[in-house]
């Protein structure tokens, strides 16, 4: 864990540290959830890969299902 400097108003300080103890939590833990809920978890290596394979076909095979040969990827026409 990294300890990180966050500069605000003492009323939002007030109400984050109202917020955190009603939640049972420590400032930093109450801070440090609302920064994960705001940009997210990291992805796992499957949720990555299952992402990626969902995205835009990439046009890398012919109208036969075949890759281009090395020649024809260096084609100069």
């Amino acid at each position: 864990m990294k300890n990180v400097t966050v500069t605000m108003s003492e009323a939002l300080l007030q109400r984050a540290r109202v917020a955190a103890a009603r939640d049972g939590k420590s400032l930093s833990r109450f801070v440090a959830e609302a920064v994960e809920q705001r940009v997210g978890r990291p992805l796992t290596q499957r949720e990555a890969l299952e992402r990626f394979l969902a995205g835009p076909p990439l046009h890398v095979l012919d109208e036969n299902g075949k890759a281009p040969t090395r020649d024809q990827l260096y084609d100069d026409d």
